[in-house]
């Protein structure tokens, strides 16, 4: 199993839950236990990124359509490796 930072799991959970996730379905798509998803969940609600309706579907905001759309410009920058001085 590949290891994943926690931006790497916003960006994740925002883009499944662009058209509509239930928390069920969210948890199996990213590959997260109740706990882990049930935090990531309370965090991104609360900032204002993931917004759930009266049928309990959770669905990205503009916010979080914005904040996807920063991390896709900054992964688009030409990153140039750094050499070490030794």
């Amino acid at each position: 199993m590949v290891r994943r930072d926690r931006h790497d799991i916003v960006v994740d959970i925002l883009r499944k839950a662009a058209y509509g996730r239930r928390k069920t379905e969210l948890m199996a798509d990213v590959g997260l236990s109740y706990l882990q998803t049930k935090q990531y969940l309370e965090t991104l609600i609360e900032k204002g990124m993931l917004q759930t309706d009266d049928h309990k579907v959770l669905r990205t905001t503009p916010r979080g359509l914005e904040f996807l759309n920063k991390c896709t410009e900054c992964l688009l920058l030409p990153w140039e490796k750094q050499k070490k001085k030794t």
